[in-house]
């Protein structure tokens, strides 16, 4: 049976597994997309995916170093070279774990903490 490249992307962007798995399990079910992923959940208990745990790692080793700097007035997020938003915070742990995370996700983005007037 010919599988279709979409089929096997489909299963690979729900369940982490490799192609070969994915086939498998799509000729095991003639190509039936939900069966395949019903047979893979009962083969690959969920788990966190190891480029998960990486970026968490991180994330905390950023968040350690944010909160030994000192207190954070403000947050800038740039395009370019154009201020999208600033906000201003006074970084807890809670603060300095969201600005890690919208660091880590907004990739073409640059985040700028601002600590005093000195560095606007």
């Amino acid at each position: 049976m010919s599988v279709d490249l979409a089929k096997v992307d489909q299963l690979r962007e729900r369940i982490h597994c490799s192609y070969e798995e994915a086939r498998n399990a799509l000729e095991a079910t003639g190509g039936d997309v939900v069966a395949a992923l019903a047979r893979l959940e009962q083969s690959h208990p969920r788990s966190i995916p190891p480029d998960t745990l990486a970026v968490t790692a991180e994330l905390v080793e950023d968040v350690i170093r944010l909160l030994e700097a000192g207190p954070i007035r403000g947050v800038r997020i740039r395009l370019g070279g154009r201020i999208l938003k600033e906000i201003p915070i006074e970084a807890t742990a809670v603060g300095a774990i969201l600005i890690g995370l919208l660091a880590t996700l907004a990739a073409r983005f640059t985040i700028e903490l601002i600590r005093d007037r000195k560095e606007e």
